[in-house]
């Protein structure tokens, strides 16, 4: 499972003022404890507006000071990403790219230059989908359109687009399904979302976030973005890949256990 630490996120207000303010210290520290608490990846966002070519460069440089693993540049910005790109000392993400017309087609130029792996978000060019059949058909279109032009499957992340499930509770089980079928249809697609967004606007989102993942995981669903320093949210991945036969031998799950990070949570 591919654990991308949401963190460093410029809509956040801690992390926007931090990057603001240029405080280097402040953004290593939060990569350093995503990576900690087990992160694979780092997600990097530095969508200010009028500013995001010059932030997500300077995060991309100040986050790499500070750790050794592969970013995720969340920006739909072609420019940014041409400045940002190069910069990666590891191959990277992109989130994402869509069907709307003008951001697929100023993005891909940028995708088949630079080859990072890619993020394929299920928003159509009519705009937001919510159901079951929407979702997968704006996938297989995405798709078929990306490996007609030479981007490999084995790069594409489809994200199922998650609403909250409190503006409508089918939003939920569409995207489990979507999963699935995403994955019937194209083997060796990987499949990825922002699973926080399921909680939005209801109480005690981290136990509707937590269930939430686990069920993708059931799924197939083989990378995600979170918050890895939510406490007990590895714990249940390290248990979760153990169970579906994706841990040999529960050696993960072991190694988990005597470096402590298998406590029970508090109540």
């Amino acid at each position: 499972m591919l654990i991308i630490g949401e963190r460093i996120n410029s809509t956040r207000k801690l992390i926007r003022e931090a990057v603001l303010r240029r405080d280097a210290e402040f953004i290593k520290g939060e990569a350093i404890r995503q990576l900690q608490a087990g992160a694979h990846m780092l997600d990097v966002n530095g969508g200010v507006p009028g500013q995001e070519v010059e932030l997500l460069s300077w995060l991309v440089n100040v986050v790499q000071d500070a750790t050794d693993v592969p970013l995720c540049l969340d920006s739909a910005d072609p420019e940014a990403l041409r400045k940002a790109l190069p910069l990666c000392r590891k191959p990277a993400m992109v989130n994402s790219i869509t069907e709307e017309p003008v951001r697929f087609q100023s993005l891909l130029p940028v995708v088949k230059e630079y080859r990072p792996k890619l993020v394929a978000l299920c928003l159509s060019a009519e705009g937001p989908i919510t159901g079951l059949e929407d979702r997968v058909a704006t996938a297989h279109r995405l798709l078929d359109r990306l490996t007609a032009e030479g981007v490999p499957l084995d790069d594409i992340y489809v994200d199922p687009c998650v609403f909250p499930i409190g503006t409508g509770t089918q939003h939920g089980s569409s995207v489990l399904e979507s999963v699935t079928q995403i994955r019937m249809r194209y083997p060796g697609v990987h499949t990825i979302c922002g699973v926080s967004n399921v909680s939005f606007g209801l109480p005690v989102r981290k136990l509707l976030n937590e269930a939430f993942l686990i069920m993708l995981m059931s799924r197939g669903m083989d990378a995600a973005i979170i918050d890895p320093c939510e406490e007990g949210v590895m714990a249940e991945v390290t248990a979760a890949e153990a169970l579906r036969s994706r841990d040999p031998d529960c050696l993960g799950y072991i190694k988990a256990y005597r470096k402590g990070l298998l406590e029970p949570r508090k109540a």
